[in-house]
């Protein structure tokens, strides 16, 4: 009994152990807050071209014209939305202004995303950059280059994407991350009936790299693909393994298809759930 007892405190110790080490490691987070603010980027965009900003708006949504400057008109919370389709590439800006602005899905977003295009998103071969401009989500600021390219059909008869992030994170502690990732996203459901946005289903797989100003850093991988529903705004299943330096694997796990919210990490043994 008494070895027991021994060992049931050794084990607290090792799990108590592991949730502090967590929590200093902040990867798995960090990299979910990266990847999930730049794939908003491109519904953002696709919702604005439509002015149908639904989960990324909070107030009045304002369509202006190229070249128009109605920064003047602009109430609180309401979001400028610019759509320039004589240009080449063609264009659609989002404008939060410059301060902070609570969303329909609970976020807080400031700045401005530019987004061209050089034909529709359906159409084999466009191009899609996103670029972040002054902006926040949360009071993290994000930079650099989303590029989307439509590589057509895949074997299955479904559209698929090559996406690369060149991109950086700058934390609310000053902290930044420089964040790169390839991807290949393929459009799983939805994609027959492009009228309504918000049935439409991702499977992402691919790779990614982060590194921190602290010096630290972390590789990322796919080890199922994660599956992503565009009416819940979060991952609902699918795998990834994050490898901080130096450090065990952190095994990401985003359920089993249910929209919660939530993924567990697995490292050394332990499973811990994140909310």
């Amino acid at each position: 009994m008494k070895n027991l007892a021994i060992l049931s405190l050794v084990a607290l110790s090792l799990t108590s152990c592991l949730k502090n080490r967590l929590k200093k490691d902040q990867s798995a987070l960090v990299n979910y807050k990266i990847e999930t603010a730049f794939d908003e980027m491109t519904n953002i965009s696709d919702q604005a071209i439509t002015g149908n900003m639904v989960y990324y708006k909070s107030g009045q949504i304002i369509v202006a014209k190229p070249g128009q400057n109605i920064a003047l008109e602009k109430a609180d919370c309401s979001v400028i939305i610019t759509i320039d389709t004589t240009s080449s590439p063609k264009s659609v800006t989002v404008d939060y202004g410059s301060s902070n602005c609570t969303c329909n899905d609970g976020k807080t977003r400031r700045g401005k995303i530019i987004t061209t295009f050089t034909g529709q998103y359906i159409a084999p071969g466009t191009i899609i950059t996103h670029t972040p401009v002054d902006y926040y989500v949360n009071d993290v600021k994000f930079d650099g280059t989303k590029t989307v390219q439509n590589m057509g059909l895949n074997a299955s008869s479904q559209p698929y994407f090559n996406v690369q992030i060149d991109g950086a994170a700058t934390l609310t502690t000053g902290e930044v991350v420089n964040y790169t990732s390839t991807r290949v996203r393929t459009w799983t459901t939805g994609f027959n009936t492009l009228l309504n946005r918000f049935d439409d289903e991702y499977d992402i797989t691919g790779t990614s790299e982060a590194s921190f100003s602290t010096g630290e850093g972390y590789t990322g991988n796919t080890t199922s693909p994660i599956h992503v529903k565009v009416g819940c705004g979060f991952p609902v299943s699918g795998t990834l393994d994050i490898t901080p330096t130096g450090k065990p694997v952190r095994q990401i796990n985003y359920g089993d298809g249910t929209c919660d919210y939530s993924f567990t990490v697995t490292v050394s043994g332990y499973t811990f759930t994140i909310n």
